[in-house]
């Protein structure tokens, strides 16, 4: 931004110059509008052309001003963008490689597609909850203002393979496709789905009929924001204290329980444990639903219930109990591992 309004400055400081040159011969010397902006460029710029016309002694004075100050101006601003372009080009080109290589390292990261303000609603979720994400957009204005939010992103088409394969598609844990086109986010679940057969996909709906449509071609969620957003003012209005309890328990709001989603991995240590077994992992949190292969949930699981591969588990708990319960498992699996 520095160097962007000094640059403004150099082009102001450029056009008084002329402005000065052009009014000041116009004057004195009474010549027409055109001749004395010519003179006051060739003036500035030294390139040795003979004089419009013959200058009295008070249009040689004056030139000679407008020499010193012209020039002056004219070599300070002609360095300074030159600086500006080579500084701005190397820092783009060696920007976009090292942010290239962070995208690389990332892991287990969420690939938003899409920044306009629902997009950043989202970031700013994600950023909230420690996950790690990158953003895909075509849009120059979009890729500009997630690097003033310091966000890892890439410039490209989200639908394209090799900007898929470039945010880390095969090591994400999930795609969120939510640009304003509902055509624009059909291409992007499918080229994903193509890539990630396994791969989370949740989709910005437009209207409340497109959520069928791009549930269809691939996406697991088709969420219409709009729609969601009016609905969650009734509820509060409706039933303003269970609303509250909700906004309580959701992530991401700093508050002290927490409502996740736990997908139960091949090497877990919960596989084939019951849910009343799985409880001494939590420290205290309870499960209280199971979805089954993600498909069918059981609310409120017998104690019998068993967890298997591809399980999810719906937990309420305080943040540290999650979190024992992860770390507990890793502990067990890295001791079956030795």
């Amino acid at each position: 931004m520095k160097e962007l309004k000094d640059l403004r400055m150099i082009i102001l400081l450029l056009l008084l110059v002329l402005v000065f040159g052009t009014v000041g011969y116009a004057v004195l010397e009474g010549w027409p509008l055109l001749d004395s902006i010519y003179m006051t460029i060739i003036t500035i710029s030294t390139v040795g052309y003979g004089e419009v016309y013959p200058l009295s002694n008070a249009g040689k004075i004056f030139s000679a001003i407008l020499i010193v100050v012209g020039v002056g101006v004219a070599l300070y601003a002609f360095s300074n963008l030159v600086s500006y372009l080579v500084r701005g080009y190397i820092m783009n080109i060696f920007g976009r490689r090292r942010m290239e290589d962070e995208i690389k390292k990332l892991d287990n990261h969420f690939i938003l597609c899409g920044y306009d303000r629902i997009g950043q609603v989202i970031a700013n979720a994600l950023r909230r909850e420690g996950r790690a994400f990158v953003i895909l957009t075509p849009a120059q204005e979009e890729i500009d203002g997630a690097q003033e939010g310091r966000c890892l992103c890439l410039q490209g088409d989200p639908s394209d393979y090799d900007t898929l394969k470039k945010a880390g598609v095969e090591r994400a844990r999930g795609l969120l496709a939510v640009t304003g086109d509902d055509a624009t986010n059909v291409f992007i679940i499918v080229s994903a789905r193509k890539l990630r057969p396994d791969l989370l996909i949740v989709a910005r709906a437009s209207t409340q009929d497109s959520i069928s449509k791009l549930e269809a071609v691939g996406a697991n969620r088709a969420i219409n924001p709009y729609s969601t957003g009016g609905e969650r003012i009734a509820r509060i209005a409706l039933y303003p204290g269970v609303s509250d309890f909700i906004e309580k328990v959701l992530p991401g709001y700093g508050r002290e329980l927490s409502l996740e989603d736990i997908e139960v991995a091949a090497n877990s240590s919960l596989v084939g444990k019951s849910v009343s077994e799985a409880q001494d992992y939590s420290g205290g949190a309870s499960i209280l639903a199971v979805r089954k292969h993600g498909v069918e949930t059981i609310a409120k699981p017998s104690d019998d219930t068993k967890i298997e591969v591809g399980d999810s588990l719906i937990i309420l708990g305080q943040r540290e109990q999650l979190k024992l319960l992860e770390k507990t498992t890793e502990e067990q699996e890295s001791e079956g591992q030795q």
